[in-house]
């Protein structure tokens, strides 16, 4: 056996004896998406068309938000680098590390999604670009988006309205590469990360849970509004709920709120995450 091949063998059995200790015990796909829900900016990452750079990779940090689904998405103006990058070749990635490590970075977690981007357009509206690198979505949905993304960044809003930026969500995740410290690394397959994402159990309960704080818990929902996102609104009504948080519609002023739970939610959870959200709005208002 040659020392090529002496290694190859080597470096196989370090890798899955990394994938072994990276599955002890955790599900590497939930923490991710935990990952990503308490992480708001990511290195983001395409491939250059710049004559004289052709090909190669271009990073920078980037904020992001999260759709419903799990799946990042970005606001990026249209003569950004990126957006000429996502344009010619939508393959890029998203790379986000733990904002609270200190000494040693790499004795802390990270992980890289890698995936294609797609430039999210309002049905009935025209684009440049090919239809194959395009989610249409409504103008609700597209208003929904808006809402999560300012939540991060509440300037973004005016970026939509006054310039010519446009959202480009991550539709398709290949895979991930996952390192939650020392010897714990493994590669996520996407699929098993939007399977993982997808807690049917809570998408079940959420349309209960929503008609029950609707008809009985509206001043909690306004305490909301005013406690985490300072909107003093006359009446707010919950218009949807997931995983990562709720989706509450304001009157008085008119307009759309997304309020994001501390910790990812499970059907479970539920509960006691929307009342710890209601303690905490009161006690911001205090």
């Amino acid at each position: 056996m040659s020392e090529n091949t002496d290694n190859q063998h080597a470096d196989a059995t370090a890798e899955k004896d990394a994938h072994r200790e990276a599955h002890d015990g955790e599900d590497p796909s939930a923490n991710v998406a935990q990952w990503l829900h308490s992480t708001h900016a990511a290195t983001f990452a395409t491939l250059a068309v710049k004559q004289g750079i052709e090909g190669f990779p271009i990073g920078s940090i980037t904020p992001f938000a999260l759709d419903e689904h799990g799946r990042p998405f970005i606001l990026v103006a249209d003569i950004a680098a990126h957006t000429r990058n996502i344009n010619a070749d939508p393959r890029a990635s998203l790379f986000i590390s733990d904002p609270a490590a200190k000494g040693d970075p790499q004795s802390s977690w990270r992980a890289c999604l890698l995936g294609e981007m797609r430039r999210i357009v309002v049905e009935g509206k025209e684009s440049e670009h090919p239809e194959h690198g395009i989610d249409r979505v409504s103008e609700e949905e597209h208003a929904h988006l808006l809402a999560r993304y300012v939540e991060r960044v509440p300037a973004a809003e005016s970026y939509v309205n006054v310039h010519n930026f446009s959202f480009y969500r991550m539709s398709t995740v290949e895979r991930i590469r996952y390192i939650a410290g020392f010897g714990r690394i493994c590669w996520i397959p996407g699929r098993r990360y939007m399977e993982s994402v997808a807690d049917n159990a809570l998408m079940e309960a959420a349309p209960g849970a929503i008609e029950h704080m609707n008809d009985d818990h509206v001043d909690a929902m306004v305490a909301i509004a005013k406690g985490h996102r300072g909107v003093e609104a006359e009446t707010v009504h919950m218009v949807g709920l997931d995983p990562n948080g709720m989706m509450l519609e304001t009157q008085s002023p008119a307009g759309l709120l997304y309020v994001s739970f501390e910790h990812r939610i499970s059907a479970d959870s539920m509960r006691t995450e929307i009342i710890n959200s209601v303690v905490a709005a009161r006690k911001a208002m205090e």
